[in-house]
């Protein structure tokens, strides 16, 4: 066969090469999420070896097949090392290709290489479309910089490009999340006015948004304007609003809510129930909450770890621990497992109750269950043994997550030291504070109020008074725990003119003086 001829029918062969590409493709992505990726991408690399050696060489439409998968498959630096080696073989790139590196630098957070790309794109005459101008502002926004990101959205429309309900969509959604409810409901005002017109989930942020910031009345004003458009609310849009009214205690809108979803057909799921259980438990409507859970199997909802975790948590709330292992122990029949929380719940639950044993057979079973106790699980147990006198026991325990194991926190070194100062064991109590800046960790308030009350105690007041000046040199502001301890250790040792200026400087100083104050004082001046 002549040169020719091999070519014409090169020629003809890659249409059907292309077909081959996209079934390739979609078995890509779909073996991807069977199997990890780990076959699928290597076979997409070998196949764009393949065709990076043909002679004439593919178009660029199949490379970027090949490319749009692999970004599928969440290999960025891949379908970036790929895009490199197009351009060594003299490929040259599409807006297709230019977009999807975009994409692949804006997921790993390399937002200045993908600024670079978008200069690329300008400079070779081709026209960005919103997808891509919508991807650099989703990848400012992860970053935290959404400030940038609506700096960006502005320079773009100026000079004329066309955004979309997505492209405002991630801005609105960034600024939610970041409190700026207000700048987000300018944006979605400009939509309309650039005839873009907002979607359901544009809405549905904003209700979440003005939900979270306490502006409920106002979400559910956003609520009534969108139905009076025509928009149907969906089961987002009614549990962020039920969400805001539980968390104000306002049951009959939520009941109101209740109704609206069932004229509209829309169905409470898993999340709605767990909201609404969550806010009976914390209102101390128990009975009420294990209605909703059984309301919520009769509508063929199955109950989650959550679900579950929310009604021991309100049982324990009553110091009913032994109604929360119940349920905790119906986990099997339910086929769900217990989570860490599902534990921490149960086991703050027996230290409050004082039955610390069984908070202890609990804590060891998780190491049997292959769960990994965290720094709440770690404390709970040192805070229950402090309480029951097991200092030592606790102190081991601390110990031994200091070796290996969540690191401890402020709260885990504060029941520590309140457990050293109460048996009178000062010093050691002041070894564990010095440690704590060692370890990097900045005492809080709390921390310098156990150790002043202790060394007021101990009537080392002038140590005390020490601590005191140095909370103000670390900017920490003094409450009325800090002056009742610092007033009554004054007054003990016998310094009560000491105190009493100490009481002024409280009461003028816009510090609340509670009645314990005027009870320490009215003892030393009888």
């Amino acid at each position: 066969m002549s040169f020719s001829a091999k070519t014409t029918s090169l020629r003809y062969a890659i249409p059907k090469f292309s077909v081959f590409l996209r079934f390739f493709s979609y078995s890509q992505y779909k073996n991807a999420k069977s199997n990890s990726g780990f076959d699928a991408i290597g076979d997409a690399v070998a196949l764009f070896s393949r065709l990076i050696t043909m002679r004439p060489l593919p178009s660029v439409v199949e490379f970027n097949m090949i490319l749009g998968s692999i970004v599928k498959m969440k290999h960025y630096p891949t379908a970036i090392s790929l895009f490199k080696q197009m351009g060594l073989r003299g490929i040259t790139p599409s807006i297709v290709s230019l977009s999807i590196l975009v994409n692949c630098y804006c997921h790993l957070g390399h937002l200045g290489f993908a600024f670079s790309v978008l200069g690329m794109v300008l400079k070779r005459g081709y026209q960005p479309n919103a997808v891509t101008l919508t991807t650099l502002m989703r990848g400012l926004c992860v970053k935290g910089e959404v400030g940038k990101a609506v700096d960006f959205h502005d320079s773009v429309v100026a000079q004329g490009f066309l955004l979309d309900e997505v492209s405002y969509g991630t801005l609105i959604n960034g600024l939610c999340k970041i409190g700026k409810t207000s700048d987000a409901f300018e944006f979605m005002q400009k939509m309309e006015g650039r005839m873009v017109r907002p979607n359901v989930v544009i809405y549905n942020m904003m209700i979440d948004g003005l939900c979270k910031d306490g502006f409920v009345t106002e979400a559910c004003g956003l609520y009534s304007e969108i139905v009076g458009q025509g928009i149907s609310p969906d089961i987002f849009t009614y549990t962020c609003l039920i969400h805001g009214f539980c968390s104000l205690g306002q049951w009959r809108e939520v009941t109101q809510l209740l109704c609206d979803m069932v004229d509209k057909k829309v169905n409470p799921n898993v999340y709605t129930y767990n909201i609404l259980i969550d806010a009976l438990c914390k209102n101390k409507m128990l009975r009420k909450a294990h209605d909703m859970c059984n309301l919520m199997i009769e509508r063929g909802q199955q109950p989650d770890v959550v679900t579950f975790n929310t009604l021991m948590s309100g049982y324990c709330l009553y110091n009913d621990v032994d109604e929360a292992r119940k349920l905790f122990d119906t986990f099997v029949e339910w086929e769900i497992v217990p989570d860490v929380w599902s534990y921490n719940i149960l086991i703050i639950g027996y230290c409050k109750c004082k039955r610390v044993d069984e908070a202890l057979i609990l804590f060891n079973k998780m190491h049997c269950t292959n769960l990994v106790p965290n720094i709440v699980t770690y404390s709970s147990v040192i805070d229950g043994l402090c309480k029951s006198g097991r200092i030592s026991y606790a102190w081991q325990l601390f110990s031994a997550i200091h070796d290996g194991g969540p690191s401890p926190n402020v709260i885990t070194y504060n029941i520590m030291l309140d457990a050293f100062c109460k048996i009178q064991h000062i010093d050691n109590a002041i070894k564990l504070f010095n440690l704590m800046f060692e370890r990097g960790l900045t005492p809080n308030v709390s921390s310098y109020n156990i150790l002043i009350n202790g060394y007021c105690k101990s009537k080392r007041i002038g140590e005390a008074m020490n601590l005191f000046k140095e909370m103000r040199h670390r900017n920490l502001v003094p409450d009325s725990v800090t002056y009742n301890s610092l007033i009554d250790g004054l007054c003990k040792s016998g310094r009560v003119s000491d105190a009493w200026e100490l009481f002024y400087a409280m009461h003028h100083g816009g510090m609340a003086v509670n009645v314990n104050s005027y009870n320490i004082l009215l003892d030393a001046f009888s």
